[in-house]
């Protein structure tokens, strides 16, 4: 009988999931099985660490399932990444671009030129008030997945900046709810 693979250093692997709140059971994001997220095990920097643990030693088939409150998830929820920011910034041709509105989310790029996103808090005559907080700062979630994909990585994988995604269990992901930053920080993808 021949031993399955499992997930661990160096392991490619594929993983769909449902993202919960584990305070009233909403379904803030979800993975699905025909587009699962990917990951090289110990390589890839954007997945949460709890999330990476959860998934330790599994294989292809098997079911994971971890609750992660805001310290080892998403962060807390800081008041210091609320901002206010000249209005003048968000204009064209003199006119408030379109797309700044209430609820909005927008990329923005930092002074250090990383990429991140924002939300639309408050639209004013002077200033525009955005949360750059992640959507899910401050809540504890709750991740229910499965490994779709177990095998060994290739060379080209394993390189750091290899590609790989971590969807939300990291960073940054592309999936609509979620960060929409691009390949940057996620690989694939936040």
């Amino acid at each position: 009988m021949e031993d399955k693979v499992k997930v661990g250093p160096g392991m490619f692997v594929e993983y769909s999931y449902k993202l919960y709140d584990d305070a009233d059971g909403t379904l803030l994001f979800e993975t699905p099985e025909k587009q699962p997220d990917m990951m090289i095990y110990g390589v890839s920097q954007e997945v949460l660490p709890g999330l990476i643990v959860a998934m330790e030693g599994l294989t292809a088939g098997d079911k994971f399932g971890v609750t992660l409150p805001p310290a080892v998830g998403f962060g807390e929820y800081s008041q210091e990444n609320v901002v206010e920011l000249e209005r003048e910034i968000f204009e064209r041709d003199g006119e408030l671009a379109p797309e700044v509105k209430e609820g909005a989310l927008l990329p923005m790029m930092t002074a250090e030129g990383f990429r991140v996103q924002g939300k639309v808090i408050e639209v004013g005559p002077k200033m525009i008030k955005m949360d750059f907080n992640h959507p899910f700062a401050g809540k504890t979630v709750r991740f229910d997945g499965k490994i779709e994909t177990v095998r060994p990585a290739t060379p080209e994988e394993l390189k750091p900046t290899g590609g790989c995604c971590g969807g939300c269990g990291g960073d940054s992901c592309n999936h609509d709810g979620c960060n929409n930053d691009g390949c940057g920080g996620g690989g694939c993808c936040h």
